[in-house]
């Protein structure tokens, strides 16, 4: 188990094996496999599948009971939980393409994002929409070498936050500030009346990933951050 105040961090390659697809699918509920029937193509059934039967086995681990008895429930804005209750155990994650971002803590909540890099998205036109006027301005203001890279970022930290409040979108990202550029890499804001600790994580090349974890309090405290794989690095699977 997470110490408190720690963070287990987990970056992992999905399989394809079509073995080990099996040997996770027989890990998911009923409700889980029945979403997976409904996705729109093999290859998002499979990540689907693989990033299922991976929480269940790390969760399972932690909790001491076999993956296929990990009980999980979904907020209402789509944030998982574990329905039991019976271990102060707070997760989140986020998968793009192949990989896939866990955050694991006691009794703190937290947020994962993770996004590929995509240097011809319409990245102004979507600041408009999600982003606040301080940070649009900021992002315009950048050399246009830096603005793509500084855009996924300012997402990615926006987003977790979001995550580990459990609102989602449905609070406005332009409702509160994220600084595109900061130092010391972790810094507090106040999002939905919380204070959380944000930072950028690690992650392979071409990708943009970060981490936001609850403040108690507003405390400047850091969490510290373990991974349970090589920072940066990618394990295959679980």
């Amino acid at each position: 188990m997470p110490l408190d105040g720690e963070v287990h961090l987990y970056c992992l390659n999905l399989p394809h094996d079509a073995s080990k697809l099996t040997g996770y699918g027989c890990l998911l509920s009923e409700a889980e496999t029945k979403r997976a029937g409904l996705l729109k193509s093999e290859l998002v059934t499979s990540r689907f599948i693989a990033g299922r039967g991976i929480l269940r086995t790390i969760l399972g681990a932690y909790l001491d009971v076999d993956p296929a008895d990990v009980k999980l429930a979904t907020g209402e804005h789509g944030k998982p939980y574990l329905a039991d209750g019976t271990k102060d155990l707070r997760f989140n994650l986020s998968h793009v393409d192949d990989l896939l971002v866990l955050a694991v803590a006691a009794g703190l909540e937290v947020g994962i994002d993770i996004e590929k890099i995509a240097a011809g998205k319409p990245v102004h036109d979507i600041a408009r929409l999600a982003f606040s006027r301080q940070e649009q301005e900021v992002l315009l203001a950048m050399p246009a070498s830096r603005q793509i890279q500084a855009f996924y970022r300012c997402w990615v930290l926006k987003e977790a936050c979001l995550k580990a409040c459990g609102s989602g979108f449905s609070l406005p990202g332009s409702s509160f500030d994220m600084p595109l550029i900061f130092e010391p890499m972790v810094k507090l804001i106040n999002c939905n009346q919380t204070f959380w600790h944000v930072r950028d994580i690690e992650v392979p090349e071409k990708y943009c990933a970060a981490l936001a974890v609850e403040a108690r309090g507003g405390s400047p405290s850091l969490p510290e951050i373990v991974w349970c794989v090589p920072n940066g690095k990618l394990a295959d699977n679980t």
